[in-house]
């Protein structure tokens, strides 16, 4: 395993107190930032998932063991220690959901009850203060936290609860002095700030919080590290993250980084022939041409060439078997496509959010992804067969049970058959309320 530098710059600007890179030869106008440690893999690896990248889905976390500071504050005001300013500027709204949405938020669901008895609707759960660098032994309580703290915000937000509010706070004011995450030689720790991010700023928005030291740790410590040479959930996770903290902050340079991040990785990721012709869109390499072994790679070849889904000249290798909405990560597994779905779901309700307009090209590999994969996934509950193309590995957990309540949000009136047939169904609707990663409290927040 080889380490170093993947990336080559081209020029340097400072926004915010961020470094910002911009990637040469970028095909969009996309602003990357750089690890302060500049510590990263080769490019030169192949570019399928680094292991390990766990779930987690099912499994309760475990409480720590020494607990956070008391809340502190009254239920309608900011903590004390929080500098009281305005969670977002220039007239940016919540990450995902409208103020309508939130505002339609029930105790008089069936959802609510289930949220609220799970082990995330908790309100006297613990969690210990991280030091200055969350460890790679604390990675997973961090997104685990995350998980627990969007709970805790969207019940607040529904019951009125004050204690909620004030434990949300004292987690925040815990992370306003963390500065780094661990460096791991798989960079695991790169994808649960993905997963997490969008947690933390969604949370810190519906509840009003805003700190300088928080919104410090989400701008400079997260958003840096949010970018990988490849791997399609990655990529989406990481948009997600970082429209999630652009809108919190109301940084409109970082909100115009995000959005070209986001259009220029989706694009990469969904195949659409209206867009793509009779090719996929190709990974860009530190100069700004195709690279085909990565685009080969992210297009399933990092899991074996008889998982690959396109040639050298980045042509399906079995068009027949390639309509609109192919996912690169097809031939993986179905729970992995569901997590990368869920993320660019997530990220097209943010800009939506926002007030903006959704790029049409997003909007219709989004919508055709989704009809693409719920055929596939209703095929296998039905059967216990994942229709061709195989996988190669499996259903890869039940994460494709998840990301289907949000997608019916998004798409309306328009919502693929399939899809509104899985949000109706019963392996979904059942699935744990509080959710897992980044795909949380989906069926109270979400279902219709």
């Amino acid at each position: 395993m080889k380490h170093g530098r993947p990336w080559a710059w081209s020029r340097v600007a400072v926004r915010g107190g961020v470094v910002l890179l911009v990637l040469a030869g970028a095909s969009t106008a996309g602003v990357l930032a750089l690890s302060s440690t500049g510590d990263s893999r080769g490019a030169e690896v192949t570019l399928g998932s680094p292991q390990p990248e766990s779930t987690a889905l099912e499994e309760i976390p475990a409480a720590s063991q020494s607990p956070s500071p008391a809340p502190s504050g009254s239920p309608g005001a900011v903590a004390a220690g929080t500098d009281g300013g305005p969670t977002a500027a220039g007239g940016f709204g919540h990450p995902v959901y409208t103020r309508a949405e939130i505002d339609a938020w029930s105790t008089g669901s069936a959802e609510y009850t289930r949220l609220a008895g799970s082990w995330a609707g908790n309100v006297n759960r613990d969690y210990a203060p991280f030091g200055p660098e969350i460890s790679s032994v604390e990675r997973d309580v961090f997104r685990d936290e995350s998980v627990y703290i969007k709970v805790q915000a969207v019940l607040w937000a529904t019951d009125g609860n004050a204690a909620r509010r004030n434990k949300v706070i004292a987690l925040f004011n815990d992370l306003r002095g963390v500065t780094s995450f661990q460096w791991d030689s798989v960079e695991q720790y790169r994808l649960v700030a993905g997963w997490s991010a969008t947690n933390l700023a969604q949370a810190a928005a519906i509840i009003g919080y805003s700190d300088s030291g928080f919104r410090r740790f989400l701008v400079s410590v997260c958003y840096p590290i949010m970018d990988w040479p490849g791997n399609p959930n990655w990529h989406a996770s990481f948009a997600d993250s970082k429209l999630a903290i652009a809108a919190y902050v109301g940084d409109p340079a970082l909100w115009a980084d995000a959005k070209a991040y986001f259009y220029q990785r989706i694009a990469q990721s969904i195949y659409h022939a209206t867009y793509d012709g009779n090719k996929v869109r190709p990974l860009l390499n530190a100069s700004g041409s195709p690279s085909i072994s990565a685009t080969r790679n992210h297009w399933g070849g990092g899991w074996g060439e008889s998982a690959n889904q396109i040639n050298t000249d980045l042509t399906p290798i079995n068009p027949a078997q390639f309509p609109n909405g192919t996912n690169a990560e097809r031939t993986r597994d179905l729970g992995h496509v569901s997590m990368g779905l869920g993320a660019w779901m997530h990220g097209a309700r943010t800009i939506l959010a926002q007030g903006n307009t959704l790029e049409a090209h997003a909007r219709d590999r989004l919508r055709a992804a989704y009809a693409h994969h719920a055929q596939r996934v209703l095929a296998y509950l039905n059967t216990g067969v994942i229709p061709a193309p195989a996988t190669a590995r499996g259903d890869g957990g039940e994460a494709y049970l998840m990301a289907w309540f949000g997608a019916c949000r998004l798409f309306g009136a328009n919502t693929p058959a399939e899809v509104q047939t899985l949000c109706r169904h019963g392996q979904v609707t059942g699935r744990p309320a509080a959710g897992a990663n980044h795909l949380v409290a989906e069926a109270f927040a979400d279902r219709t």
